[in-house]
């Protein structure tokens, strides 16, 4: 056997040697982070070996760094994300980490307990798999192998642009890192980053044209309170076991009439709710509709003459989707940093207070929204410990602070209202989404149902305005968000039909609808779609 072939043996070995050493390290990384167990264990090694073998023989350094970092996703930004999510990460999460790469970073620090050993755990394995190129002699390097890394990428690209598959939405737990990271960064590049940048998205449009006025606005000072990440399964008006919200209990039995129900949310985050819960978006795709701005919120209560108001507790530069919810027809627009926080800043909900305390609200007609900070993660960090009534430390414990705080900050604006004695007032509440909070879990965007069934709180002490209110919802076992939007419009003097419950859609996490979106029905039976591009199948 001559030398040559006896080192490429030799390379081979120690390929091997190497895939079983990485093999091995996801399987104890599994069993002690309580990941689900790999389905093929040889599959599994075949797809490292391989992937062992292109980072070995390859020649130019440019791709050898390419395939070290693609490595990293796989084994370092998949271990974090599956701590803090409970799944591998995906193509849309791709994106949306980029695009909301400040306010990512900042929920994730507040997290660092859970994700920082398994990050550590990933970064060992990136050390172990760059450190084979210890062992390669220079003529052990083939552009052959250069060539096919990136085919292969190519490939998954084009691939995942024309799929109807749900590999890189939704990528198995039970895969293998790379496995599952291969289908999700080629769904990134390959559909999510082409479909967002050049707008190619092929789901019906949604046009509605601007409604045409009525009457006089029906009442003069909306004020609406916009929560956040608050689900309604931990209201104790709703029978969790902690009093979570004892105002919501007695504002039921002193006002009977009062709506307090659950309610399906717009999408599953903010980025997407909002947008679509302040244009009145029913279902995918608005996006023309909204940057048309026929059915915004803001822009009728505008042409009713309302003087409209932005009250936000989110830091500034986590609220760069101003511009779809609205921000050409509000007056008045405040952030934590017009009270002297830096821009990456929140600032407590009960800040919001002082400026609604501060309008006269007997001067003309007024569209108040104080956005909160609310039950957004990191839990409870805008409280103070006196505020925290559950004084454990757990993450439950703390989203259930936030909670009960959210409760004082709707009866404190509650007591306000009615103390001008008038009732010239209507005060709403709901959150743009949920989060799945447990004593094990804490996550939010997922199908899981505390994602995007939300509470729902409206009270007005004008009795045919309530009453209005009241045959609106008294038919439905959960509302949806459109309701409510479609609600607004018309006490403001519009003439649109208020929507129903009998169905109604949740948005995933693009407003076009592109990475799927969840049909309801009125009995509460659901169906996810993953839209079909060009009716194209593979």
């Amino acid at each position: 056997m001559n030398s040559s072939v006896k080192n490429k043996l030799k390379n081979f070995l120690l390929i091997g040697i190497y895939s079983v050493i990485l093999l091995f390290s996801e399987i104890l990384y599994r069993n002690i982070f309580s990941i689900p167990s790999l389905t093929r264990y040889f599959e599994s090694y075949i797809i490292i070996f391989i992937l062992v073998s292109l980072f070995f023989f390859s020649k130019y350094r440019i791709i050898k760094f390419l395939i070290a970092f693609f490595y990293f996703l796989c084994v370092v930004v998949n271990n974090v994300h599956f701590q803090i999510y409970q799944s591998w990460i995906n193509g849309t999460n791709y994106f949306l980490m980029l695009k909301e790469l400040s306010e990512v970073t900042h929920a994730g620090m507040g997290m660092y307990e859970k994700w920082f050993g398994s990050m550590i755990w990933g970064v060992v394995d990136v050390s172990i798999f760059i450190s084979i190129s210890y062992f390669r002699k220079n003529k052990s390097k083939y552009a052959i192998t250069d060539i096919l890394f990136l085919l292969s990428m190519i490939y998954i690209f084009i691939r995942s642009f024309y799929t109807s598959q749900e590999l890189g939405i939704s990528p198995s737990s039970n895969y293998s890192r790379i496995k599952a990271n291969y289908f999700s960064f080629g769904y990134f590049i390959g559909r999510v980053l082409p479909y967002n940048v050049l707008k190619l998205s092929d789901i019906p449009e949604y046009i509605y044209p601007q409604p045409p006025i009525s009457t006089e606005p029906k009442i003069k000072n909306i004020v609406f309170i916009m929560g956040e990440s608050e689900a309604a399964s931990h209201l104790s008006y709703f029978g969790y076991d902690r009093d979570t919200t004892p105002f919501l209990k007695e504002l039921s039995k002193q006002h009977p009439d009062a709506v307090i129900m659950k309610t399906y949310s717009a999408a599953f985050m903010t980025a997407v709710s909002l947008p679509i819960l302040f244009n009145a978006i029913p279902h995918p795709n608005g996006m023309n509709q909204i940057m048309r701005g026929d059915t915004n919120l803001f822009n009728l209560a505008k042409q009713q003459n309302y003087q409209t108001y932005f009250y936000s507790s989110q830091p500034e530069n986590q609220m760069m989707i101003m511009n779809l919810i609205g921000r050409k027809w509000i007056d008045i627009l405040r952030f934590p940093t017009d009270e002297g926080y830096k821009i990456s800043e929140l600032m407590p909900d009960k800040n919001l207070l002082p400026h609604l305390f501060s309008l006269n609200l007997d001067k003309g007609n007024n569209f108040v929204v104080l956005h909160q900070r609310g039950s957004h993660s990191v839990y409870g960090e805008a409280l103070t410990e006196d505020e925290k009534i559950f004084k454990g430390k757990t993450q439950l414990d703390e989203y259930d602070n936030t909670i009960f705080n959210t409760d004082k900050i709707i009866q404190q604006t509650y007591h306000y209202l009615s103390q001008r004695e008038k009732d010239d007032w209507i005060l709403i509440y709901t959150s743009d989404h949920g989060q799945n909070v447990t004593s094990k879990i804490q996550n939010q965007g997922t199908q899981a149902t505390d994602n995007y069934v939300v509470p729902l709180v409206i009270y007005s002490p004008n009795r045919e305005i309530q009453q209005k209110v009241k045959t609106v919802f008294q038919k439905c076992e959960i509302a949806f968000h459109q309701q409510l939007a479609t609600l607004l419009i018309d006490l403001m003097g519009y003439d649109m039909p208020i929507a129903g419950c009998s169905y109604g859609t949740v948005t995933g996490n693009f407003i076009t609808g592109d990475v799927g979106y969840l049909n309801i029905n009125a009995d509460g039976r659901s169906e996810y779609v993953y839209p079909k591009r060009g009716g194209i199948k593979n």
